[in-house]
């Protein structure tokens, strides 16, 4: 892939490099390269939006970028994180009751979207202003498949009916008594192996190499032409041409 002004990617990458962290820790190490990755694939145009503050959310690292972005002239929206699970046909078997709780928590997590283009900037901060948001467009915007943004929605709802389940079992399937112990932040923990089981299936995430996807079943069981492989060799390939190093991080 041929990048355009390499120099300006390598001297960034050299700035996110002197941001402190936990280099000997191996995970720490390897998250922290991807989210420079997907710093400068947001940079090189490749990536419309780099998404921080959300997976990896070490604050002296968000500082750090936060910096980098500023210091670049790149536009920065602070917003909620984004949700299109009833674009997605996710959850909506899911009671009301549960998912405005589930909302309200979620609203009080915040993410930051660094943009290169200011036409894209005012297109994040439409979609944070009025949370309404599609797979297609968080995939485009994000530089994801769109099956696999999909998925996440489905994994997600699944993970959440797993303990709505539990809830309404403590409750004895009274939901009125289980929306007040839900609001009251009764504790919950898994009773069966059928539980854990279902937990273990709704978190399941198969990273993608050089990117930050997750990917869907039908992009592990696609061979090399699935959207997630094909955006793997992608990162891969801006990774290599921009510095070997950060590829062997990664990689």
């Amino acid at each position: 892939m041929a990048l355009q002004n390499k120099s300006r990617l390598r001297n960034t990458l050299k700035k996110l490099n002197k941001i402190p962290s936990d280099r000997t820790d191996m995970a720490e190490a390897q998250a922290g390269a991807q989210e420079a990755l997907d710093f400068l694939s947001m940079m090189a145009g490749v990536k419309p939006v780099m998404l921080l503050g959300r997976g990896y959310n070490d604050p002296i690292w968000i500082k750090g970028v936060l910096q980098v972005a500023t210091d670049a002239k790149l536009h920065i929206v602070e917003g909620p994180f984004w949700d299109a699970s009833a674009d997605a046909g996710a959850g909506a078997d899911l009671p009301d009751w549960y998912l405005d709780h589930t909302r309200h928590a979620f609203a009080e997590h915040r993410a930051y979207y660094i943009c290169r283009a200011k036409s894209v900037a005012d297109e994040v901060a439409e979609i944070c202003e009025t949370a309404a948001i599609s797979v297609a467009e968080e995939a485009r915007l994000l530089n994801y498949p769109e099956c696999c943004v999909r998925a996440h929605y489905h994994r997600s709802a699944e993970y959440q009916r797993v303990w709505l389940d539990l809830l309404r079992r403590k409750a004895g399937g009274d939901d009125q008594k289980a929306a007040d112990m839900l609001a009251a932040n009764t504790p919950l923990e898994p009773e069966t192996d059928d539980d854990m089981k279902r937990l273990e299936a709704a978190m399941r995430a198969i990273p993608v190499p050089f990117t930050s996807i997750n990917s869907c079943e039908g992009c592990i069981d696609g061979g090399p032409n699935a959207p997630a492989n094909i955006k793997s060799l992608e990162g891969r390939a801006i990774a290599g041409e921009i510095d070997e190093g950060l590829s062997r991080s990664i990689g």
